[in-house]
């Protein structure tokens, strides 16, 4: 993986961070702040890359789009998930 491409994941996951830590109903909030969801964001769209495979339209640099959109999204909800689970 290129930087091109460390840059895209990137983006990706602070937006899908910001988005889902900014909707009301979810009320997403994982310890260490938006930084945390940040990371799990990104972690969660480079497999999703990696998992959901190469669908061959919405593609840059070699990522799509739309299985990093998931895979941040599962993510993020996984570690609320988690999180409130251990809270309990």
């Amino acid at each position: 993986m290129d930087f091109l491409a460390f840059l895209y994941l990137l983006v990706i996951g602070a937006i899908i961070a910001l988005v889902l830590g900014n909707l009301p109903k979810l009320k997403i909030t994982l310890p260490g702040g938006i930084i945390t969801a940040i990371i799990v964001a990104y972690i969660g769209a480079r497999l999703g890359a990696f998992l959901f495979g190469n669908w061959p339209f919405l593609t840059i640099q070699g990522i799509s789009i739309l299985p990093s959109i998931l895979g941040a999204i599962v993510a993020i909800l996984l570690a609320k998930t988690t999180v409130e689970c251990c809270r309990k």
